[in-house]
């Protein structure tokens, strides 16, 4: 979902932004990306998937991650809800993993890769940018 807030008051004020709705038997999650949060979202799984082909699959018990999702980092951004990722599992059995940055639970989605989610976001903001 692509959403466009204008402040009539102010219309040179734009606020823009993704909202990603995530879901599983077990939770539900909601995040907003304004556009530089999707724009370094969408970065760091581009990070992901040339460390993933740079290095190959991180294993069966492992996961790649981008140093934009580590909390160890004091990030400005890492104090917000944002979305994290992480790319887990080995060639039979990858999934690209979700979470929302400072909450439990994580949603999987088994053999879909980082790309996959970077292309979309790179679409939504091109869509954003039609408004």
């Amino acid at each position: 979902m692509v959403v466009v807030l204008e402040d009539k008051a102010q219309p040179a004020r734009k606020l823009r932004g993704v909202k990603v709705e995530l879901s599983s038997e077990k939770a539900k999650d909601q995040v907003y990306l304004d556009e530089q949060a999707t724009e370094r979202t969408r970065s760091a799984l581009q990070e992901i998937s040339f460390a993933v082909a740079l290095t190959g699959m991180p294993g069966a018990s492992g996961c790649t991650g981008a140093k934009e999702f580590w909390p160890g980092y004091s990030w400005p951004w890492n104090k917000y809800h944002e979305l994290n990722v992480d790319f887990c599992g080995d060639s039979k059995n990858s999934a690209l993993v979700l979470h929302g940055g400072g909450k439990p639970g994580s949603f999987h989605f088994p053999g879909k890769s980082p790309t996959v989610l970077a292309e979309i976001l790179a679409t939504a903001m091109e869509k954003l940018k039609q408004h």
